[in-house]
C-alpha cells in the first residue's frame, strides 16, 4: 500500500476515481428515482461504482493532494455538487405528488382504505408515484442521468464547490415550474370539486328534505374514481415530459 501511494501517478488516478465516485453516489441518494427506499442499498453502491470509471473519463486530472485534509475538503465540494444535482431534479419531480395530494384532498380520495407508505399519505398518490417512475425510467432517464453527469464533470472540475449564488435562484425557479405544473395536473380534480359541491348546495337549498350527503358523498367518489381512470395517463405525460424537459435544458 505504501509502494501504491508513492507512485504520483497512481495517486492522482485513485484520488479522481474517489472523487467522480462521491459526486456520482450524491447525485445518484438525491435522485427521485434511485432514491427510493424499494431500491436496496447495495443496488445504489454498486450503480454507482459501475458509473464511475465511465464518468472519470470526462474529468480533469486533479492536482497531486498532499494530506487526508485537502482530499476530505476535495470529497466534501463533490458530494455538495451531487446533491445539488439530484436535489434540483428531485425538487420539480416532486411536483407529481403535490398533484397527488391536492386530488385526494380535493376530491375526497384521501380517506380510503390503504397501507402507510412511504409515497404519499394516500393510495391515490403512492399508485400516482410508483406509475410516474416506472413511466419515467421507461422512457430513457437513466440515459439523461449519465448525459447531467456528464456534462457536470466537463462544466464544473473535481474539487470545486458549486455556485450558491446560482443555484439558489434555479432552485425557486423550479419550485415555481414545480407548483404550477402541480396545480396543472390537478385542476380538472380541483374545478370538478368545486362545481360538484356547488350544485350539491343549490340541490339542498331547492330541496331541504332531501338528504344530499348520503347522495353527494357516493356520487362525489364515483366520479372521482372515474376522473382519475380516464385523466392519468394524461397527467403523467404531461409529468413526464415536463421532467425530462428539465433534465434536458433546464439544468447546467
Amino acid at each position: 500500500m505504501i509502494e501504491l501511494g508513492a507512485d504520483p501517478r497512481l495517486a492522482v488516478l485513485l484520488a479522481s476515481l474517489l472523487l467522480t465516485y462521491c459526486r456520482v453516489q450524491a447525485c445518484l441518494l438525491a435522485l427521485p428515482v434511485l432514491s427510493e427506499r424499494l431500491l436496496p442499498v447495495r443496488v445504489r453502491v454498486g450503480l454507482a461504482m459501475s458509473l464511475t470509471p465511465l464518468l472519470a473519463e470526462h474529468t480533469l486530472p486533479v492536482q497531486q493532494i498532499g494530506t487526508v485534509t485537502q482530499l476530505a475538503a476535495l470529497a466534501g465540494a463533490e458530494v455538495a455538487t451531487g446533491l445539488a444535482l439530484g436535489g434540483l431534479v428531485r425538487l420539480f419531480a416532486i411536483a407529481l405528488d403535490v398533484a397527488a395530494t391536492a386530488i385526494a384532498a380535493t376530491a375526497s380520495l384521501s380517506q380510503l382504505i390503504g397501507a402507510a407508505n412511504e409515497y404519499s399519505p394516500h393510495p391515490i398518490g403512492a399508485l400516482l408515484h410508483l406509475a410516474g417512475l416506472a413511466l419515467i425510467m421507461a422512457l430513457g432517464f437513466p440515459v439523461l442521468i449519465c448525459d447531467l453527469l456528464s456534462e457536470s464533470f466537463q462544466l464544473r472540475p473535481l474539487g470545486g464547490w458549486p455556485d450558491i449564488a446560482a443555484l439558489l435562484p434555479m432552485a425557486v425557479g423550479l419550485v415555481q415550474r414545480g407548483f404550477v405544473l402541480a396545480m396543472l395536473l390537478a385542476a380538472p380534480f380541483i374545478l370538478g370539486g368545486f362545481l360538484f359541491q356547488l350544485l350539491s348546495g343549490m340541490i339542498s337549498k331547492v330541496m331541504p328534505a332531501l338528504p344530499v350527503v348520503f347522495i353527494a358523498a357516493p356520487g362525489a367518489i364515483l366520479l372521482a374514481l372515474l376522473a382519475l381512470a380516464l385523466l392519468t395517463p394524461s397527467i403523467l405525460s404531461i409529468w413526464v415530459d415536463a421532467v425530462l424537459d428539465v433534465l434536458q435544458s433546464g439544468l447546467p
